[in-house]
């Protein structure tokens, strides 16, 4: 039975402890480097091991690249322990002790008494008590240890920052010496599909061919979502932070509206943060967790991705057994499929209705991966092999529901349907390959 929706893991400390990585990188089908945590050497490192562990396997994997984004975080000071009912003074500072330094005016223009701070991934709570242009003082509602570069939220509002941030900056021009070998940029605290379009235009300039992916992670992008899904080539649905400007009781709610209209529009999905939290510590999940992971991926989501399970965890490994797992039972019933837009996309309709109707697996070969996506988009119950010739496409096509993409070198497209075929003589399939206008084949074979 094919798997389909996709497992990312984020590479952190935990991993890189890991004595065989291969072990992790055999179970997942991207791996996320976090670049608001990453430093040069520990990117390098991570970007070499994935390529190593792909050339020896070969199997393709996407290396994401995320972004820190427009946000507000903490200055480089001494970790200060919280107790709820203490007051703690936030100022804007570069570096700090005995305060908390937070290096950017738009927080203090944002915050007004009465308005809750949440850290820690909500939590840590405090409300500000008194706030100025400079500083603000809050009181602690939980307890908690605050250190540097810690994220801070204003629940229920965005910051007004202008992208691109000086960290994207220089996030992207490291990125650059890397080419081919990062497959997304995620873009993080996205507010608009104008800022979509004028990052991916940023990441061109570096001379990144990468694929770019929108985080929905505030008010503002939730509020603008159809016009970030056009102008994004993925989207990320990121709990974790939604849950800072929204109650928690609206998150499976808006989750799953979210999914709704991404593959109403044909772009793919994902769901990240807080899906296996427990296994930071434990090594088995909570039933809770298994039941989230398992309708997550029953929508019909492309991927699902673990963050602090596999970057600071003590448990790694099972963190990514365990969500292989509950995805491979998963009985899916996605949420929808686009209507076609064009005689493309009704081609692509057409296959993967006739696969479906056959009980066949879809063979597609492919030079950019891009009938593989539209097959894909209309989420049929079956494999979709897709045999490309550069492994950048593949990679990319790793992170797309149902799809297992194979690195076929060919100098024709019908070369290489036939070398695709080949590698499944006792299945049947419905054949065919990347739309290039006139006369167009479809090969059916056919197993009684």
């Amino acid at each position: 039975m094919p798997v389909y929706t996709k497992v990312v893991a984020t590479l952190g400390p935990s991993t890189d402890r890991l004595t065989d990585l291969g072990r992790l990188l055999e179970s997942v089908d991207g791996a996320r480097i976090n670049m608001s945590h990453a430093t040069e050497r520990e990117l390098e490192a991570r970007v070499k091991a994935v390529r190593r562990f792909e050339r020896d396997r070969g199997k393709p994997i996407a290396i994401i690249a995320d972004l820190r984004g427009p946000g507000v975080r903490t200055g480089p000071m001494e970790p200060l322990r919280v107790v709820a009912g203490e007051r703690v003074i936030f100022k804007l500072a570069d570096r700090g002790r005995g305060f908390v330094p937070i290096p950017r005016r738009e927080f203090f223009d944002v915050v007004e008494k009465g308005d809750e701070l949440l850290m820690l991934d909500g939590r840590l709570v405090l409300r500000a008590v008194a706030a100025s242009g400079q500083q603000v003082e809050a009181e602690a509602l939980s307890s908690g240890e605050i250190g540097s570069n810690k994220a801070v939220v204003v629940k229920g509002k965005d910051f007004d920052i202008a992208l691109p941030v000086e960290e994207d900056l220089a996030a992207l021009d490291a990125l650059a010496r890397y080419g081919d070998d990062i497959d997304y940029v995620a873009l993080s605290l996205i507010k608009s599909g104008a800022e979509v379009s004028l990052m991916r235009k940023i990441v061109r300039e570096r001379g990144l061919a990468s694929d770019v992916m929108a985080k929905i992670e505030t008010k503002g992008a939730v509020d603008r979502i159809d016009e970030i899904i056009d102008a994004a080539d993925y989207v990320v649905v990121a709990r974790g932070d939604l849950a800072l400007h929204y109650g928690l009781e609206y998150i499976p709610k808006i989750q799953r509206a979210l999914i709704e209209r991404a593959l109403a529009r044909g772009k793919p999905v994902a769901v990240a943060t807080q899906l296996l939290d427990s296994m930071q510590a434990s090594p088995t999940p909570t039933r809770a967790e298994v039941n989230d992971v398992y309708a997550a991926a029953s929508l019909g989501v492309d991927s699902l991705w673990l963050t602090n399970e596999t970057a600071s965890g003590s448990y790694p490994l099972e963190a990514v057994s365990w969500l292989r797992k509950i995805i491979s039972i998963a009985e899916v019933k996605p949420l929808g499929r686009p209507s076609p837009a064009n005689a493309r996309d009704r081609f692509a309709e057409a296959v993967a209705d006739m696969a479906a109707d056959l009980g066949a697996d879809i063979a597609v070969y492919s030079m950019t991966g891009a009938l593989a996506r539209r097959v894909a988009k209309f989420r049929p119950l079956v494999g979709i092999h897709a045999g490309v010739r550069e492994a950048s496409v593949a990679r990319k096509l790793a992170l797309i529901w149902g799809i297992e993409p194979l690195l076929l070198p060919a100098s024709s497209y019908e070369e290489g349907l036939e070398k695709l075929m080949a590698r499944f003589p006792d299945k049947m399939l419905v054949a065919t390959y990347g739309l290039r206008g006139g006369v167009h084949t479809i090969k059916i074979n056919i197993k009684e």
